[in-house]
């Protein structure tokens, strides 16, 4: 593919789902869900480390950005070696193993040094999971992609949720060192899976592998970066971060200020947030699949723009969790985003393309920095004005999407 790719749903026979289909889809979206749980194994048992380790506040936060660092220094890499020798599932394998034994060793880290240094192994390793692992959904279900990847999605957003909770249940009785050895035992189960069922489908992992010729990292990156739509795609998600990492940050901060709420209340204005992210990934899939991207990304960012500003500017206090539960409605659209990056990318580029748009997402770290330095000399409305304004920009900028040719 290349410049006259379009961001349409894939045509073609739509296939059942057969028994493999599922079975295979869920060993997929059980790791996304282990590989999500690890983003943020730390955080928490954060105050357990702190105490354990005796670390101050400024060498905890160095504690939790190396992992960050190294997600988004060896994403794109990572992306651009999958697609070289296109070894996505043994790329996705060994990082995730070395996560995985990173987090076990962690368990028996003596000090801040050797935690920092576990810690950037783990992001390192984890980077891989994204660009492969949506890659290997995206052409294991060539004609189930939007509902696949919408569900594979969902998949790491419920590892997310889920582990934090069964990792305070082992803290409780083990302690947390005990707790990051448990947390890492699925993958001994779900990566040997991987290797036996991903590469099926409608054409063998050798086969491929045959009609395969390498390229270098150069042009690899000439063919993500000359695809309009890929380029465009990556626009939208980094603006939309931009926006939302901050607005759903700040929303505990805003909810205590503004309006006095105790912790609990909040909790459930966040929990309302995530469970509500819960049920909108299946349907964000079912509208790129019926509208294609640029309506299925403009209507919700719109939503989701305006939300951010009234919450920013909120006066009713009742109507803080309604809103955090609509935001967490509106505001998932990486099945969108991730579907239409496996239609519109060239095959040779496929992982590297999906890669370059979650580093570019990766850039949402920023979206806090700018909105605590607005909310010391302004407020938080400010802050979420300019959060607003960030999400506006990215549906704005769904709109360069190229359309299909009969549209």
């Amino acid at each position: 593919m290349g410049e006259d790719t379009h961001a349409q749903p894939s045509t073609g026979p739509k296939a059942r789902w057969r028994f493999a289909d599922v079975f295979d889809l869920s060993v997929m979206g059980a790791t996304h869900g282990i590989s999500d749980g690890y983003s943020s194994l730390l955080v928490p048992i954060l105050a357990m480390v702190v105490l354990d380790l005796g670390l101050t506040t400024f060498q905890a936060g160095l504690l939790l950005s190396a992992k960050s660092v190294a997600t988004v220094l060896f994403l794109y890499p990572n992306s651009l070696l999958a697609d070289r020798t296109n070894r996505k599932k043994e790329i996705l394998l060994v990082g995730m193993t070395i996560a995985s034994l990173a987090y076990v060793v962690m368990g028996w880290a003596p000090g801040l040094y050797t935690a920092i240094l576990v810690a950037f192994v783990a992001g390192a390793g984890n980077s891989t999971y994204h660009p492969c692992g949506t890659a290997l959904t995206a052409e294991r279900f060539p004609r189930q992609r939007a509902v696949a990847i919408s569900v594979h999605s969902l998949a790491g957003h419920l590892g997310a949720s889920i582990m934090p909770l069964a990792q305070s249940a082992v803290v409780a009785l083990l302690g947390w060192r005990t707790s990051l050895r448990v947390c890492a035992l699925p993958a001994a189960v779900l990566l040997p899976l991987v290797a036996a069922r991903m590469g099926r489908g409608s054409s063998s992992l050798r086969e491929q592998r045959e009609a395969h010729s390498p390229e270098s990292f150069r042009q690899i990156t000439a063919r993500v970066l000359s695809n309009r739509n890929v380029v465009v795609l990556a626009l939208v998600y980094a603006l939309t971060a931009l926006g939302t990492s901050g607005m759903v940050g700040f929303l505990p901060l805003l909810g205590s200020e503004r309006f006095g709420l105790n912790q609990a209340v909040i909790g459930l204005a966040v929990s309302a947030y995530f469970t509500a992210g819960v049920f909108a990934k299946p349907v964000m899939g079912l509208m790129y699949n019926r509208l294609g991207a640029r309506t299925a990304l403009f209507v919700p960012l719109v939503c989701a723009g305006a939300l951010a500003g009234v919450i920013g500017w909120l006066s009713w206090g009742a109507l803080f969790i309604p809103l955090a539960a609509l935001v967490g409605l509106v505001t998932p659209v990486s099945p969108i985003i991730l579907t239409a990056a496996a239609d519109v990318s060239d095959e040779k580029a496929l992982a590297s393309s999906i890669g370059f748009i979650y580093t570019c997402h990766g850039l949402g770290f920023l979206s806090p920095l700018v909105g605590g330095a607005l909310a010391g000399p302004f407020g938080l409305s400010v802050s979420y004005t300019f959060f607003a304004v960030a999400i506006w920009a990215g549906a704005a900028a769904a709109l360069l999407l190229r359309p299909a040719a009969n549209a």
